[in-house]
């Protein structure tokens, strides 16, 4: 005998159940969830999520019906059988409502992830942000714009890169020095549209005391270009403006630096690497949009672009944009020098089949080097 489709769903509820759903029964709001959340490097792991999205994505289930702030819109749509996944910052997250219950599962990083991102996504950031705008006299969705997806196609790329392809026989570089400027990104957007200032200064004020606010700074300017449902890029101008305002500060401030005699060796978004003397001049400070030299005298070694090393008073770092294969056999704090160069190593990247669910995608290490050139280490 054929199942009626209310029994089909009540099969699915019992499914989710036993694969470790935390249920939550009438919970109308998506923020008071706590997933149950897979490790996306662990094989099993990513099974059993694929499994889930798999097995939902088959039943025929209704979308679940949001709303505006991202939260579960208490509505007749969602008493019975609905279902949704969303990608953000945090991971790849399935939310399901079956039999009144809400069962929600997420994969992702909890390696080297910080405690706003595990916490605050970039929607909610966003929200918050727009909720202070508003407080001060502000309305983002006078912003708006229609065109959002093809100027995001014109924003400029993160300054990465590095000079120099060193091996690991080659000799790092003394006396090299970092400079980092203040939450720049966010600084850029007020340079640039003033009347943000007065709610973004108080957010960098108490960013060290208020993971939050801290999560909102960090978060907002690349939602703003986000092409997700929620956003649709509306804003991607205003984070244009912001990138494009911190690559003319950090040319300036580079030309000055070669001007002065040192040298370039890489930038990292919001950074310089140089060596030489260490330098000291305008827009030099602690506030907001200011510099300062966050690393000093130290021995510098560049991979690739997205990989290098330093040590400072002693202090090893390794710095590799991603997440490797030797991450899951060493935690990074107990890397030592030559590490970024073991033989085989490997980023370990993944992306979103619509079919299977998550797949891993290995990056040999080696195969990320661009732009750059060898350094010439003859004495």
């Amino acid at each position: 005998m054929k199942k009626k489709p209310e029994d089909f769903i009540t099969d699915i509820a019992q499914y989710c159940a036993a694969k470790g759903g935390f249920i939550h029964q009438n919970k109308p709001d998506q923020h008071g969830l706590k997933p149950v959340k897979f490790e996306i490097s662990k094989d099993e792991d990513r099974k059993t999520f694929n499994e889930i999205y798999k097995t939902l994505k088959n039943a025929n289930l209704g979308p679940l019906v949001r709303t505006p702030s991202d939260g579960i819109k208490q509505c007749k749509e969602n008493r019975r059988g609905v279902w949704d996944f969303r990608i953000s910052n945090v991971g790849i997250t399935i939310t399901a409502i079956l039999e009144g219950y809400t069962f929600c599962y997420r994969i992702g990083n909890e390696i080297n992830s910080t405690e706003e991102k595990k916490s605050v996504s970039g929607t909610t950031a966003f929200l918050k942000f727009k909720d202070l705008c508003l407080k001060n006299g502000i309305d983002l969705d006078d912003y708006a714009i229609e065109n959002g997806k093809e100027v995001k196609a014109t924003i400029p790329a993160p300054k990465i890169s590095m000079k120099y392809i060193m091996e690991k026989d080659d000799e790092g570089i003394e006396n090299c020095h970092h400079i980092d400027f203040h939450n720049s990104y966010p600084a850029g957007l007020c340079n640039t549209h003033p009347e943000f200032r007065p709610i973004v200064e108080p957010l960098y004020e108490s960013r060290k005391t208020n993971p939050e606010n801290k999560a909102i700074l960090n978060l907002t300017i690349g939602y703003m270009q986000s092409k997700n449902p929620k956003s649709g890029a509306r804003w991607a101008h205003l984070s244009k403006d912001a990138i494009i305002d911190n690559n003319n500060r950090i040319d300036a401030l580079a030309a000055k630096l070669e001007a002065s005699g040192r040298e370039i060796l890489g930038y990292n978004t919001d950074g310089i690497w140089y060596c030489g003397e260490i330098y000291h001049g305008e827009g030099e400070g602690k506030r907001l949009g200011e510099w300062e030299n966050d690393h000093v005298n130290c021995l510098f070694r560049s991979k690739s672009d997205g990989a290098y090393e330093f040590i400072e008073d002693g202090t090893y770092h390794a710095v590799v944009r991603g997440r490797t294969n030797y991450d899951l056999v060493e935690s990074r704090e107990h890397w030592q020098w030559g590490d970024i160069y073991k033989h085989g190593l490997t980023l370990i990247k993944y992306r979103w089949d619509k079919n299977e669910g998550v797949v891993p995608a290995e990056v040999e290490a080696w195969d990320i080097l661009k732009n750059t050139s060898k350094r010439n280490t003859e004495k």
